[in-house]
Parts: C-alpha cells; sequence; structure tokens
C-alpha cells in the first residue's frame, strides 16, 4: 500500500499498522507497533500546517460558490455562517490527515527511524 495513503488513513506510513492520531488533534510521539518516532526534530510538523492552511481556504471559495449557487436568495450573512461552520470543522477534521501524509513525507524522504537507529546514525 503505497505510504501517502497510509498516512492519510492516520497509519503509520513506516509499517502499516500503528496508529499515528491519538485523538483530533493530538498525533503520537511513536508508533505503537514498530516504535518509530513521528517527529524527530523540533518544528518537522510544520509542513503540515502550511499545506493544510494552503489547501483549505480554495476548499472553502469551492463549498461557498456551491451554497451559493443553489441557495442565491439567500441573505450573504448566512452563506457566510454556514462556510464559516464548514470550514472550522473541516479545518479541525482534515488536519489530522494533513499531518498523517506529512509524516508519510517524512517517511518517504529521511525515513523515520526508532529512537535506538537515530542514535546509532552518525550526524
Amino acid at each position: 500500500m503505497n505510504k501517502l495513503f497510509l498516512g492519510m488513513l492516520l497509519r503509520c506510513p513506516h509499517c502499516g499498522q500503528g496508529h499515528i492520531s491519538e485523538g483530533l488533534l493530538k498525533t503520537r510521539d511513536l508508533c505503537d507497533v514498530c516504535h518509530v518516532r513521528f517527529d524527530r526534530k523540533s518544528g518537522e510538523s510544520a509542513g503540515a500546517s502550511i499545506i493544510w492552511i494552503s489547501i483549505l481556504p480554495i476548499v472553502s471559495m469551492i463549498f461557498y460558490f456551491i451554497v451559493f449557487s443553489y441557495t442565491p436568495d439567500t441573505p450573504v450573512w448566512v452563506h457566510l455562517i454556514i462556510t464559516l461552520t464548514f470550514t472550522i470543522v473541516v479545518g479541525l477534521i482534515g488536519y489530522r490527515h494533513a499531518r498523517g501524509i506529512w509524516v508519510a513525507v517524512v517517511e518517504l524522504t529521511d525515513g523515520l527511524k526508532t529512537d535506538a537507529e537515530a542514535e546509532a546514525t552518525p550526524s
């Protein structure tokens, strides 16, 4: 199975069995199966935030125009409230999947390592 797809499904891209997510916004430090560390370096998860902050406004605008096209007579403030609610809900739910994809990108580029493997590898 593709590592990016595993990350999107919130599975460990290293072993394919462990879980990345621990809650709505919390990411586990270690895989509960293969014990690789998901965040080796400080700030490594910033990539997921940047990607998600870039994609979310586009998704929200598409949603706004779809809602507006089906209900053009509704006041604009109602459309904005609906779109804002949609953006907050999708933003919270989608961030963990963006984070999972970012963990998969780290696996593909640098490789996820256990603490013992990281200590054995010279910097």
